[in-house]
């Protein structure tokens, strides 16, 4: 039977600060964490929202933005489009501040690792998103084509930062596919820029940029893949009826990797509740994947205040998976109220088995 082993954070933790963060979790979650993230405190919370900010040289080109709305469409000419364009080029170089953030707060983390606060063996987690989780929520539509190439430049020098001026022996970068989920199953708030409507070629195109942001990634850092359906007033863009989609993405993803898959997680929602078996089984299809790459793969079973739940959760995937698992959220914390962060640590650890 699956053991299950260790915990892994999304992202997002809602505290006061990094070392806060780094300190809690690691006191909450003893010898669970082969990796943790700075928590992604203050403006960074709501996922990519604070990357929309680096658009603003160019304001034309910017969605008037409602949190957990569907994001309005605007109406522009061709002229518009590249006058808005040449705006956007003229300015400075895009920075995502991945990597300045990430800079930072790795010396946090090197600090406490150094006073044997965190583990020797514990490494520090970047997560990053691609491309169309920027862009859809944030650029107009008419402008999304020509400045994903802009952003996609920007994402790998930061990408390359980090690597340059963290240890790689401590560094782990999260890609992190959510809109690209409501892309691949075709939910109707968000239309991709790509594949004029046929989903097969919408479905190369994301499996295509994956593997590009992945092979940015140096041999001897983690590579992790967050697969996320999305969170609006803690409800999901679509509730899946399975892992199918995850498990087919997933798939293409590892068949075409020029780089090993350390972590893979998933969501296991509530609304699979009466289902947990036949939501899992897809996933079994990805185990030779997994055992092929020594992938650390991690559900998302964690529910706050229904450890009941969770238990029957982690036992349909025991019955289900002949794999390993750790658990984890199914998304980053950053909706969630900071109150409820105590309970959900101690609920990972109680499920949970060490794993060094």
């Amino acid at each position: 039977m699956s053991q299950v082993r260790g915990c892994h954070l999304i992202g997002s933790v809602p505290l006061p600060d990094t070392e806060t963060v780094l300190r809690q979790c690691t006191s909450a979650l003893p010898h669970r964490l082969k990796r943790i993230p700075d928590g992604e405190t203050g403006f960074r919370n709501l996922f990519t929202t604070w990357q929309s900010l680096m658009f603003h040289v160019s304001p034309e080109l910017c969605v008037k933005f409602e949190y957990n709305r569907p994001v309005p469409a605007g109406e522009f000419s061709q002229q518009q489009v590249d006058e808005g364009i040449e705006k956007l080029e003229k300015a400075a170089p895009l920075d995502t501040g991945y990597d300045k953030v990430g800079i930072e707060s790795y010396g946090v983390f090197k600090k406490l690792k150094d006073e044997g606060v965190i583990a020797k063996d514990t490494r520090f987690q970047v997560s990053m998103a691609t491309p169309p989780n920027v862009l859809s929520p944030f650029v107009e539509a008419p402008f999304q084509a020509r400045v994903e190439p802009l952003y996609q430049d920007a994402l790998y020098r930061s990408m390359r930062t980090l690597q340059e001026k963290i240890p790689h022996q401590d560094l782990a970068i999260q890609i992190d596919l959510a809109v690209d989920t409501a892309f691949w199953d075709g939910f109707p708030w968000f239309k991709p820029w790509f594949g004029d409507g046929n989903m097969d070629k919408i479905k190369a195109y994301i499996v295509d940029y994956t593997v590009r942001m992945i092979g940015q990634v140096d041999k001897d850092v983690d590579v992790l893949i967050h697969n996320c359906y999305g969170d609006m007033e803690h409800r999901h863009w679509i509730e899946p009826i399975s892992l199918a989609s995850v498990t087919e993405r997933g798939l293409r993803i590892f068949e075409k990797t020029p780089h090993n898959i350390d972590g893979f997680h998933v969501p296991v929602p509530k609304s699979a509740m009466d289902n947990l078996e036949k939501y899992l089984e897809p996933l079994k299809q990805l185990i030779p994947k997994f055992k092929e790459h020594n992938t650390d793969l991690y559900l998302g079973v964690i529910h706050y205040n229904d450890r009941a739940a969770t238990d029957k959760m982690i036992a349909a995937a025991k019955n289900v998976l002949d794999y390993p698992f750790g658990v984890a959220t199914e998304c980053g914390m950053g909706r969630t109220p900071p109150e409820e962060i105590k309970d959900i640590l101690q609920l990972s650890c109680e499920v949970s088995e060490p794993v060094f």
